[in-house]
């Protein structure tokens, strides 16, 4: 009988220390686990975090690219029409009456209907010079109009530089007076043109700066019924032009 107490007394010891040891071992294991799932979750925050900046910042780079587009295309770029001013000058041939280089300003539009080609006309105004002979007195100036048609040889409309050709036709006036003391002449001289020449222009974010050389022939002569019947023809001459192109957007 003793030896039965006994061995139970053994065996409720023993079963204690196995509770004992199982509940060590499941706190530790709990202990272990809410330690891992909460590096997990700060792991997770972390790379969430990432991502996010990651996008946020893809996306800020993204605005910035197209802003700077739209701050590149809203003048310098990208649109089907355009207006401009220049100063030109212009050097007569063929004139033994007209021989000073001229100064003119004016102004120009373009229709883009390709990135490569475009339509523009343009009118310009040179101001006028005094020739003085012996008993008299000459003044003239100029008004020329064009229309012309341009293509780019190299870049187009919508890059930072180009270089293109243009030709197409003009029509000039030479207002010219005459004084002394036996005449008082007011006169008119027009003449048509073939205009070829070469240009190029570069992009400054907002407008384009363009420079040109222009050669034009003198074609056909129209006279006013009041202007002497040896009246000066217009003789060919060269522009040489330089001015600012500013793209419209509607």
């Amino acid at each position: 009988m003793q030896k039965k107490l006994s061995e139970m007394k053994t065996f409720n010891k023993s079963n204690f220390y196995m509770k004992k040891i199982f509940l060590l071992l499941l706190a530790f294991i709990l202990t272990d686990f809410a330690s891992a799932q909460m590096s997990y979750v700060s792991v997770k925050k972390h790379f969430e975090n990432s991502f996010i900046q990651s996008d946020e910042l893809n996306s800020a780079n993204e605005q910035m690219k197209r802003r700077r587009g739209r701050s590149r295309g809203r003048r310098g770029k990208g649109s089907n029409f355009a207006i401009g001013g220049s100063i030109t000058t212009m050097k007569l041939f063929e004139s033994i009456f007209d021989t000073k280089l001229r100064i003119g300003f004016g102004g120009n539009a373009w229709y883009n209907f390709t990135q490569s080609s475009s339509i523009r006309g343009g009118i310009y105004y040179f101001v006028p010079i005094i020739n003085s002979f012996a008993d008299a007195k000459n003044t003239t100036s100029y008004l020329q109009m064009n229309a012309h048609f341009q293509q780019f040889l190299a870049g187009n409309n919508k890059e930072d530089f180009g270089f293109y050709a243009f030709g197409g036709f003009g029509y000039i006036i030479n207002f010219n007076k005459t004084e002394s003391e036996a005449v008082d002449i007011n006169a008119r001289y027009t003449n048509i043109n073939l205009d070829l020449g070469i240009g190029a222009q570069f992009n400054l974010n907002f407008a384009f700066l363009f420079a040109e050389a222009q050669a034009s022939v003198g074609l056909l002569k129209f006279e006013i019924p009041t202007n002497p019947a040896d009246g000066i023809n217009v003789p060919s001459f060269m522009n040489f032009k330089a001015g600012m192109k500013f793209p419209l957007n509607f």
